[in-house]
């Protein structure tokens, strides 16, 4: 449930001040632990976000732009959920 209101939390909150915000993608480390498997710098090293054009083009949308997970040798009890 925590996962789809914060996917969903700019659709019933709209405001002129934040012109039109959307959550494009959600990506979530879960451990098999509470404490946690891995520290989160580690995790979170392992996105990338590359432009899709050229580097002296300047990006304009979302499209532009690749994410990349790095999946390989993930530590144990650690794995990858990609919600849109």
């Amino acid at each position: 449930m925590l996962w789809e209101a914060i996917v969903h939390m700019f659709e019933h909150d709209r405001s002129a001040s934040r012109g039109e915000m959307v959550v494009r993608k959600l990506i979530i480390f879960e451990h098999a632990s509470k404490l946690g498997r891995a520290p989160a710098h580690q995790l979170f090293n392992r996105i990338e976000i590359k432009k899709v054009q050229e580097q002296d083009q300047p990006a304009r949308s979302y499209q532009d732009y690749m994410i990349e997970i790095d999946r390989t040798n993930l530590p144990d009890g650690v794995s990858v959920i990609e919600k849109y």
